[in-house]
């Protein structure tokens, strides 16, 4: 299977990670946080991520 690696920087807000998930050409999209991030960090904005996700039918994979 095929997957997208979108690295996210510390900088980065959840619309800019939304955007980077709905560019990315493979249906399986791998976010890589670095360790202190505030977008991904509360559970509301990772619903959001997921939600959007979905919304495009891409599958998310969180690797920590």
């Amino acid at each position: 299977m095929q997957k997208d690696v979108i690295y996210i920087d510390v900088e980065d807000d959840v619309t800019s990670i939304i955007g980077k998930i709905k560019a990315a050409n493979s249906n399986i999209v791998a976010l890589v946080p670095p360790k202190r991030i505030g977008a991904i960090q509360s559970a509301v904005n990772l619903k959001l991520v997921h939600r959007a996700a979905e919304r495009v039918d891409k599958k998310l994979v969180i690797i920590t």
